[in-house]
């Protein structure tokens, strides 16, 4: 819960495009600086005057270019990075004659374009100075700092689709600012002045898309306006298992919301009502366009298998360890109920136990059914009766392994597995 909080807090404090910005640049700001240190390595550590720098390189336009470009990052007050560019320290006249004579020097370095840009926008000249960034960042459009600086400009102004478009690019550019930029744009396609600029980004980037939709999706955002969000090409997807829907259905279950849960469920895997209305959905076990909870979890691992197989379920249980080999949540109305199932196969005198178990998803998760399941050779049929409460609103539906004193093994097949409401005619399996 407490990272719940602490998400939606995140969602909260970026309702602006000053706070989207001011977390952008607090992310990134560091990676920019270190990234230009890297490529000027013994400019980075000089002062501008400095006698070494001057014997070295003395009218150097790569090193001109570089040490503006670093005094144009240090002027960011930590305090507000909407500063970029109108920092505390404003780059002196000798600096900008000379990043004007190195830009004669190297006319396809974007560098000049980023400082004279700023320098505009100091200069309160914003369409010129946004027009000469936009021109740098044709020469070179993987430049985070331009990149920044636009965003930052057409936040300030209001141009909310290419600044979402800036926060598309820089999420790609620096894989460390994707939670941020997924982050401002759910945040932005909930915003109706900037929704249809996000909107138009996102139909760009199918992966930017899952990201801000599971974002909106771990967060309180109702499950129906999640839905008017998602593009056609989203909610086709939102059935993969690395995608929006489970986590959607996963939120809901978590806060007891199993009706909601349910519908949405149903929604993203597009079931028909008959399926998701029968008291088990997908009985026989089949491969079906659904997942857990309200489809089947079937064990692989160390403590057991359970493969459906034609139908019916094939059981092995090592007998080593106890555990669930099978499991499904349900949505049963309160009433009473008969669990009623066939077995073949199993070993004789098993130390090893089977049961099916219906309990209460919520609150105590009190048992309300626990069938033994016949483990001798042979067919059998078994079954129960059990009620539901009317304080029980999802059960859970489990096929559990009760080792003994010694690991014995057990392998049988389930079938015709249903659960009926009481007073209702019985249909063999």
């Amino acid at each position: 819960m407490l990272r719940k909080n602490q998400h939606m807090g995140r969602i909260g404090a970026l309702s602006s495009p000053r706070g989207i910005v001011s977390a952008l640049m607090l992310a990134i700001a560091s990676l920019a600086l270190a990234w230009l240190s890297f490529r000027t390595t013994i400019t980075a550590v000089l002062p501008a005057q400095s006698p070494v720098l001057l014997n070295i390189a003395p009218r150097d336009a790569d090193n001109v270019l570089s040490r503006a470009s670093l005094a144009l990052v240090a002027s960011v007050d930590p305090r507000d990075p909407m500063s970029l560019g109108f920092g505390r320290k404003p780059l002196d006249l000798p600096t900008i004659a000379a990043v004007r004579h190195a830009a004669t020097q190297l006319p396809l370095d974007e560098r000049p374009y980023l400082i004279l840009g700023q320098e505009q926008l100091a200069a309160g000249q914003t369409g010129r100075g946004i027009r000469i960034l936009e021109a740098g960042q044709r020469l070179e459009p993987r430049n985070r700092l331009i990149h920044l600086a636009l965003l930052v400009q057409y936040l300030k102004t209001s141009r909310f689709g290419p600044a979402a478009a800036q926060m598309s690019v820089l999420s790609r550019l620096i894989s460390r600012t994707q939670p941020f930029v997924t982050t401002a744009l759910a945040q932005m396609i909930l915003m109706p002045d900037t929704a249809p600029a996000a909107k138009r980004t996102l139909q760009t980037d199918p992966g930017l898309e899952r990201s801000v939709l599971t974002t909106l999706a771990k967060s309180t955002t109702p499950p129906d306006q999640i839905f008017a969000l998602a593009s056609p090409r989203a909610l086709a997807d939102a059935g993969n298992s690395q995608s929006w829907g489970p986590v959607l259905v996963s939120r809901l279950v978590e806060a007891n919301h199993f009706t909601d849960a349910h519908r949405v469920w149903q929604r993203i895997y597009r079931l028909p009502a008959a399926a998701v209305t029968a008291p088990i959905f997908n009985p026989q076990f089949r491969a079906m366009p659904a997942s857990p909870p309200f489809d089947w979890t079937l064990a692989a691992n160390g403590l057991g298998a359970a493969d459906p197989d034609n139908g019916e379920l094939a059981v092995d249980y090592y007998g080593r360890d106890s555990g669930n080999l099978a499991d499904q949540m349900l949505v049963l109305s309160p009433g009473r109920y008969q669990l009623v199932f066939a077995t073949e196969g199993g070993k004789p005198n098993a130390a090893s136990q089977l049961f099916w178990t219906v309990a209460c998803a919520s609150g105590d998760k009190s048992i309300f059914a626990n069938i033994a399941v016949p483990t001798t050779p042979g067919s059998h049929r078994a079954g129960s009766p059990f009620m539901v409460p009317a304080t029980c609103p999802a059960q859970t539906l489990t096929l559990r392994g009760e080792a003994g004193e010694f690991p014995s093994p057990v392998s049988l097949t389930i079938k015709g597995l249903a659960i009926r409401a009481a007073g209702m005619p019985e249909a063999r399996p």
